[in-house]
Order: structure tokens, then C-alpha cells, then sequence
């Protein structure tokens, strides 16, 4: 099941719960106080493009084979994404200013990238389990980034530019 959703307006909300296996959700929003949330069981994947100012994404899956993306572009961007399960994979890209990434993996074979380009980044990672990988870019001024990972075959890769 694809489920798409285009908004364009202030003030959007896209709400999406899908409990069945291998569900795909696509949202993309342009304009100003955005918010999308995905909640995932199971094989599923979730796409957020945002476009304009004050953006907030959560996305939560839970089950095996999930995979999250996030594009966001403007002003006060917020990202959000918890996975639950085996083989994960969470990618997250912002440009512009006030851009904030907290990232959440526990299962096994979790990957996490972020990409950051703009003034005030801010990132945070915590992996647990096996095989996970974490990798962050930032550019910019006033960067910071938390990298916590547990368990074995870790690896990370941090590049902060200025």
C-alpha cells in the first residue's frame, strides 16, 4: 500500500499510522509550520520532503527491513526518527538554519546519516545492537553533534565544517 500526501498550505499536519506489512509512505509539504508523522509496523518506508519554515518530522517504525528519509529545506527544521527492529536505515538531509536531528536505532544492521547544511546544527545519535553505522556532515557555524553507540561492529564517521 503507497500512501501520498501533498499539502501547501500554513499550519499542515500529515498523519499517517499504518500497522500492516510493507507499507510505503510519501509526504511532501511547502509552506510554513509543517509537521509529519509516521508511525510504521513492519517492512515499511517513509519519505518526508519539507519545504519552507518552522518543519517538524516524526517518524517511528517498528519491525524488520524499515527505512527513513527526510528531506527538509527553509528555517527551524526539527527531525525525528525512532526505529525499532532489524536492517533499519535512517537518512536525514536539512538545509538551511536552525536545523535540529535526534535519531533513536536499537535492533541489528542500523545505519544513520545526516546531512546538515546552514547555520546552527544540531544532531544526535544513539545506535544500539549490532553492525550499527553512524555518519554525520555539517557545515556551517554553531555545529554540535552526540554520537552514543552500544554493542559491537560500530562505526562512525563525523566531518563539521566552518
Amino acid at each position: 500500500m503507497l500512501i501520498t500526501a501533498l499539502q501547501g498550505h500554513a499550519g499542515d499536519l500529515s498523519l499517517f499510522n499504518e500497522i500492516s506489512l510493507e507499507n510505503s509512505a510519501d509526504i511532501s509539504q511547502t509552506g510554513s509550520d509543517l509537521s509529519a508523522y509516521v508511525s510504521q509496523t513492519g517492512g515499511n518506508t517513509a519519505t518526508v520532503d519539507q519545504n519552507g519554515h518552522q518543519h517538524q518530522s516524526r517518524l517511528i517504525q517498528n519491525g524488520h527491513g524499515n527505512q527513513a528519509d527526510i528531506l527538509q529545506y527553509g528555517t527551524a527544521q526539527q527531525a525525528d526518527i525512532t526505529q525499532l527492529g532489524w536492517e533499519n536505515l535512517a537518512i536525514v538531509a536539512q538545509y538551511g538554519t536552525g536545523n535540529i536531528v535526534t535519531i533513536d536505532q536499537n535492533g541489528i544492521s542500523n545505519t544513520a546519516i545526516v546531512e546538515q547544511l546552514g547555520e546552527y546544527n544540531f544532531a544526535a545519535i544513539a545506535q544500539y545492537g549490532i553492525g550499527n553505522h553512524a555518519e554525520v556532515s555539517q557545515h556551517g557555524t554553531t555545529n554540535t553533534v552526540s554520537v552514543s553507540q552500544y554493542g559491537a561492529g560500530m562505526y562512525v564517521s563525523i566531518q563539521q565544517w566552518d
